[in-house]
């Protein structure tokens, strides 16, 4: 079946995990202040990039607060699915992105092998299942509607990889900045744009 309408997958606001540099997937970190005001600037000129039917969000507060600075414009709900949440990294959340490449190389196994899991967390292929269900059964839910997935950079990475490439390790490939936006066709498998800051203007 086509979907008729428009896909938007953005990803959330700057948070202080992202400036210390450090694996914050499940873990429910804070907006900074200028994540805040990236999500404030996304939701005024959001309609430049299209106009929502519907909105769902990951749960966690960067998503959500993210996804509720949109949804605030079009006066619509946020739908939170918790399978848009983060990769979960179980007992190594909280390590920074540089002692888990110098710990025999945690980091490029976790791009290399869609199968290789963190103790207490998940695999590629465990994200990839759980966001591409989530994605296709709303889709499929809002078949003739312009819909807006606000996730996470790993998250939104390998859903990507997953329809463009059939291939999960290319997820960095498709790295994305904090409120950036993208629109997907899954009719074509394609990307019809990709990482917009726009609404930043002058403060990227």
């Amino acid at each position: 079946m086509k979907h008729l309408g428009k896909i938007g997958l953005v990803r959330h606001g700057e948070t202080f995990a992202n400036l210390d540099k450090v694996w914050h997937g499940q873990t429910d970190t804070q907006l900074t202040a200028k994540g805040y005001q990236q999500a404030k600037y996304l939701g005024e000129y959001f309609h430049h990039y299209m106009r929502p039917s519907v909105i769902y969000a990951s749960p966690l507060q960067r998503a959500r607060i993210t996804a509720e600075s949109i949804a605030a414009k079009f006066d619509l709900a946020v739908n939170l699915d918790p399978r848009l949440m983060e990769f979960d990294l179980g007992d190594w959340e909280g390590r920074t992105f540089e002692s888990l490449r110098q710990s025999e190389d945690i980091l490029g196994q976790l791009v290399s092998n869609p199968d290789f899991t963190a103790p207490g967390g998940e695999s590629q292929n465990l994200v990839k299942k759980r966001v591409v269900a989530a994605i296709d059964e709303i889709v499929q839910r809002h078949n003739e509607e312009n819909i807006v997935f606000v996730a996470h950079g790993v998250t939104i990475g390998i859903a990507i990889s997953h329809y463009l490439n059939n291939d999960t390790t290319c997820w960095p490939q498709y790295g994305k900045k904090n409120t950036a936006f993208s629109e997907l066709c899954l009719n074509t498998n394609k990307l019809i744009s990709f990482n917009k800051t726009d609404h930043l203007g002058q403060d990227q």
